[in-house]
């Protein structure tokens, strides 16, 4: 009973705590893939999207972390939930990063994703998702994790930032291997 009792007071906290968050969260977090995976179709300078951006959406997620922490604390499971779901991100960021193409062409190095990226992006949502679920099942609540909702914006910046790492990295070995043998100093 006890138990019952503590699930239906965490379920009614999660409505009250994210509603306003969890709408807001989802808007900004739609927007964010949205921009991501039409990215992912076109050809870009690899380097004209600078670190900054995962910055900023890790402080963010971090920050909607924290928020969360400070007025419910983070259980166990919602913990162990977090860590799978964040390193589900970072492996599917570096599937991502291996599967763009990437090329110099006039000593400027380009990338552009394609279909293969939007399958890996749509199985990271469905991932995301389903351990979510799972999560929120092994919690006994009737919704998504607060914790799920509060992490979107930290889940976004660590796939696209191991991803953009990933595809710099190619990028540096290519032109590296395209540069022009140097001579010896004599």
């Amino acid at each position: 009973m006890r138990g019952a009792r503590q699930a239906a007071r965490r379920n009614d906290e999660f409505m009250n705590l994210t509603s306003s968050l969890s709408s807001a969260n989802i808007v900004l977090a739609v927007a964010v893939l949205a921009w991501a995976i039409v990215r992912q179709f076109q050809t870009r300078q690899i380097g004209s999207l600078r670190a900054r951006t995962f910055l900023i959406l890790g402080v963010i997620g971090v920050w909607q972390l924290a928020q969360l922490a400070d007025s419910r604390g983070v259980t166990p499971v919602e913990a162990l939930t977090l860590a799978v779901s964040l390193g589900l991100a970072a492996v599917f960021g570096w599937l991502r990063g291996r599967a763009a193409a990437v090329w110099i062409q006039q000593g400027v190095a380009y990338r552009r994703g394609g279909w293969p990226a939007l399958g890996l992006w749509m199985a990271a949502i469905a991932t995301h998702i389903a351990i979510d679920v799972i999560g929120s099942m092994l919690e006994g609540l009737r919704g998504p994790s607060p914790v799920s909702s509060a992490s979107i914006m930290l889940y976004i910046a660590v796939t696209l930032g191991i991803q953009g790492l990933v595809v710099a990295r190619r990028a540096a070995a290519l032109a590296d291997v395209t540069a022009p043998l140097r001579q010896p100093v004599a």
